[in-house]
């Protein structure tokens, strides 16, 4: 049945009812067999099911609530038997009954009235989680402190319509055996003294539903419940009252409360006592009934169990007092007495919530042996179970023999109670013989916690308890080595071996913040849940097999590290944890471990560009691939591998970084180039082109280390690489070259690119006079330390060259000027310059010929040099022509500039072999003549015309 029809609702009266046939003193069946309760009997509280129904029933469904008759208003002319009235009560009124939920009977299919009261006890919940829930599974609403003797007013009263004589003797009898069984349970603190006998005759009728004839009786009487009375009567009607009841009893907050019995029976006294434990505030001793035998059963969110063939058996506990009643009144079970406060407080030893196994003693429960039961918490479940021994002592004498002595199994629902039993199939009867546990049987919890009976004596039983998903041997020794609770926590599972238990399988076992696995050779370890998903990551067992040691902490910085069978896994606040393996981990060694690039801080993760991986760490990566192998990358160099292109660039790294190069430098290097690094520079890729023109240039030496990585988008789609002496410049058409020093300030002198073009070589030394030069692709630059660097380029170059090179005029001292008179330049050398106008083209003017061109008045007076001094003229002589004359020159006459007329003149005479010879000087003015003198005579310029004059 559900087990959530056992709640109570608010009510301020509770009515208990027994219906039985009366019991012979051996307890074993009904005496009268032939009054055996019919289905209507099963409307009171504690009535039994019949025999037939239930050796059969199933959990019935919950019943509709109904609600009990209203209570009648006392009697007038009742006042001879009233008592005071309680201050806090109404004379002559009783509070009228709510209406409460019925249960369902096992084996009935009608319902009956529920007990109420006027606080109603809890009711717990079958199966609830640990929590709250579970809370109300063990709720103690009474204390300690309860203590008083219980003032009984007894009434023998005689029914209108049937009159018997009642003895006074046998009902005080009753009573007083009634308080030694409650002053026993309360450790002397709880009984029951008749205070006030009184015979009286009633207008009820043994017609009436027994409650209606209680309120008739009460109202007469005029009795009000107060703290420690109750109000017992005995009416002169035989066995049963109306519903098959055998006594009624209803109760005001455990210590006050009013009975009803019949005429004085062979079960008067287990009766009257059982109604003494309702007006204590007890409900009923229960038991699981199961078809499937079940031994426990869980409770589903809705309330019903969990197998659908269990119900819970009203009175089914006649081990209990508060089960079905009997000649014999056993010990209410441990659940009862911590629920009521009964006893001294030390009888039940509470082993909390169960972790590994623990073995307990337990000494006869109706004895009076300190911690004698044990409570524990079921790990898993939350759920609360009893454990007690029932041997023939005290109050068990009669009843704790045969199957019925040994350990019994109990849980707390509340006021009520629920036995479990070795066997919960339906038994036929009331009563059923085999209530205990026996020496070694083993009950399981639903969650799967056992209680294993070891032993059983005449006066002590041993159990040992194994908690659900306990920790024993090699998992209990790494659980502890980890921290134990602290650090793992409980376990959630039991031992789990995937592929069976044999030798070679690995095992393991759940916990709250981790796993402890076993390993046939290799050891058992646990692995914290902050690992967990490292491992997961690493491919789990496939990936890295599993653990090989516990976590050991205390590495740089704080970290921890988990050896596994092929690899280790790390772990920071930081970082996380992650596996390291293989070749990472031999590249993350030869990085420096965690100083050098940190933790991990992700698994390795494939499909870069080439086929490569990387893992990543907190202050760089591992990169891997099948034709470099595995190395770091980190810092600088990974922001210069970046800026050169990662793998596209320069491809994967093929090894680690190496110091102690030129000017402390360090490199390394990748599939198509290294990165350099100083401390001045910084880190960055030399490749391809470049590095060749870095080798050629004479590396760090040569030109120092790179300062920034390649940089395109120059004049002409060229790029350029800065170095810390130089710059290596590349062009499609050019190659790739450095420009450093000197050769750098000529570059940019002769206007860069646009000028000259990009390098097409380095620079060539051995030159005559010891000069060098480096080729671009319009023009060279030459150097001398004498001269500097400065290119030659163009016109320029071709004039030089037509000059005699350096042996002719030597190195440019300078790069080319213009602004010169009619837009000309000239290009300044060692030994002489080189002129250039558009007209006139590029040419060297020696300093023989310079003196004869500046006496001439440069351009303005002859203009600008159209060629290059030529030789072999008549007697040895040379000439270098200007666009309105030449300069000659014999060593004789030195160089003398003769322009027009005089040269036209010149020819007319016939040259140098017409008998003037070579010219001695520049034409001289004087008195209105202008005479150039020649080796062979002279030339007179006047208006008229030249005139020759020989010698």
């Amino acid at each position: 049945m559900n087990v959530n029809s056992l709640r109570m609702k608010t009510a301020l009266f509770a009515a208990l009812v027994l219906a039985l046939a009366s019991v012979p003193a051996t307890g074993t069946a009904p005496a009268h067999a032939e009054q055996s309760p019919t289905p209507v009997a099963t409307a009171t509280a504690t009535a039994p099911a019949t025999a037939t129904a239930s050796a059969t029933a199933t959990a019935a469904p919950a019943a509709t609530p109904t609600a009990p008759p209203t209570p009648e208003a006392p009697a007038p002319g009742a006042d001879a038997v009233q008592p005071t009235p309680s201050p806090s009560s109404t004379a002559g009124a009783s509070p009228s009954l709510t209406t409460v939920e019925s249960l369902p009977v096992e084996g009935s299919d009608e319902p009956f009235i529920a007990h109420t009261f006027e606080n109603p006890p809890p009711v717990g919940k079958k199966g609830a989680p640990a929590g709250a829930a579970a809370t109300s599974l063990s709720t103690e609403s009474y204390s300690l402190a309860r203590s008083g003797d219980i003032k009984v007013r007894l009434a023998l009263v005689q029914l209108a319509d049937k009159k018997a004589t009642i003895s006074q003797a046998t009902a005080q009898a009753a009573i007083t055996t009634t308080s030694s069984y409650w002053k026993t349970m309360s450790n002397d603190r709880l009984s029951m003294t008749v205070t006030k006998v009184e015979s009286r005759t009633s207008k009820a009728t043994s017609t009436q539903r027994y409650p209606d004839m209680m309120n008739t009786i009460a109202g007469e009487l005029g009795w009000t419940p107060s703290p420690y009375t109750a109000l017992v009567v005995f009416v002169s009607t035989p066995a049963p009252l109306s519903d098959g009841a055998y006594g009624a009893g209803w109760s005001y907050n455990g210590t006050s409360g009013k009975v009803i019995m019949p005429l004085p029976g062979a079960l008067t006294n287990s009766v009257l006592t059982h109604e003494f434990g309702h007006v204590l505030g007890l409900n009923h001793a229960q038991s699981l009934q199961c078809g499937s035998g079940a031994q426990d059963v869980a409770t589903k969110a809705d309330g019903t169990f969990a197998d659908s063939s269990c119900s819970i058996r009203e009175y089914g506990d006649s081990l209990d007092l508060m089960g079905v009643s009997q000649s014999t009144r056993p010990a209410i079970s441990s659940t009862l007495w911590t629920y009521g406060g009964f006893g001294r407080g030390d009888e039940i030893l509470d082993a909390g919530v169960l972790k590994d196994v623990k073995k307990f003693t337990l000494k006869a429960w109706a004895g009076t042996d300190a911690r004698r039961a044990v409570k524990f918490t079921d790990p898993v479940s939350g759920e609360v179970y009893f454990l007690e021994l029932r041997l023939p002592v005290g109050y068990d004498t009669a009843k704790a023999v045969n199957l019925n002595s040994g350990v019994k199994i109990v849980q707390p629902l509340g006021a009520y109670s629920l036995v479990l039993l070795p066997d919960s199939r339906p038994f036929a009867g009331y009563y059923n013989p085999s209530q205990t546990w026996q020496a070694g049987q083993t009950f399981s919890t639903h969650a799967g916690t056992r209680v294993k009976i070891d032993s059983i004596s005449a006066t002590a039983a041993a159990v040992t308890i194994t908690a659900a998903n306990a920790v024993t041997g090699v998992f209990r020794d790494a659980w502890l080595q980890a921290g134990g609770e602290t650090s793992l926590g409980y376990s959630t599972s039991d031992v789990t071996c995937p592929y069976g238990a044999a030798a070679s399988t690995t095992c393991h076992q759940a916990f709250q913040r981790g796993v402890v696995y076993s390993t046939p050779g290799v050891g058992t370890y646990a692995v914290k849940t902050a690992y967990m998903s490292g491992w997961k990551d690493a491919g789990w067992q496939q990936g890295i097999g599993y653990p090989t040691g516990a976590e050991s902490c205390g590495l740089y910085g704080g970290g921890c590290y988990q050896p596994f069978q092929k690899g280790n896994i790390y772990y920071s606040t930081a970082s996380g944890a992650h596996a390291v393996v293989g070749v990472y981990w031999n590249a993350w060694r030869d990085a420096g471990w965690q100083p050098g690039i940190g933790y991990p801080t992700g698994a390795p993760s494939c499909g870069l560009y080439g086929g490569g991986c990387f893992q990543p760490f907190q202050k760089g990566n591992i990169y891997y691939s099948t034709a470099s192998g595995a190395h770091a990358v980190a810092g600088a160099y990974w922001n210069a591998w970046k800026a050169a292109g990662w793998q596209p660039g320069i491809g994967y790294p093929t090894g680690d970084p190496v110091c102690g190069l030129s000017g402390g430098g360090c490199s390394q290097s990748f599939q198509k180039g290294n990165v350099y690094y100083t401390a001045a520079t910084g880190a960055h890729a030399v490749s391809g082109a470049y590095a060749t023109a870095w080798t050629a240039a004479g590396r760090q030496p040569g030109m120092g280390y790179p300062t920034g990585a390649p940089a395109c988008g120059l004049y002409g789609g060229g790029c350029f690489q800065p170095f810390q002496k130089g710059n290596i410049y590349y062009s499609t058409a050019s190659g790739a070259h450095a420009v450093t020093g000197a050769y750098w300030n000529a570059w940019r002198e002769a206007g860069w690119q646009p000028g000259i073009g990009y390098p097409t070589g380095d620079p060539v030394c051995g030159l005559s006079g010891g000069g060098c030069s480096q080729s671009f692709q319009k023009g060279n630059v030459y150097y001398t330390a004498a001269t500097g660097a400065h290119a030659v380029s163009g016109a320029y170059a071709t004039a030089w060259t037509a000059a005699g090179r350096q042996p002719g005029i030597g190195y440019p001292i300078g790069a080319p000027t213009c602004g010169l008179y009619g837009g000309g330049c000239y290009q300044p050398f060692e030994k002489s310059n080189i002129y250039y106008s558009t007209a006139s083209g590029a040419h060297a003017v020696t300093s023989r010929y310079f003196n004869s061109w500046r006496a001439a008045g440069f351009q303005k007076g002859v203009g600008y040099p159209t060629g290059p001094e030529k030789c072999g003229l008549y007697g040895g002589g040379c000439y270098q022509p200007f666009e309105r004359g030449n300069s000659y020159y014999t060593a004789a006459t030195g160089a003398n500039m003769i322009g027009e007329p005089y040269r036209n003149a010149w020819r007319l005479a016939g040259w140098q072999s017409g008998g003037l010879g070579y010219p001695l000087a520049a034409a001289v003015a004087y008195n209105g003549y202008r005479t150039v003198p020649f080796q062979g005579g002279s030339m007179i310029y006047s208006a008229t015309g030249v005139k020759v004059v020989r010698k």
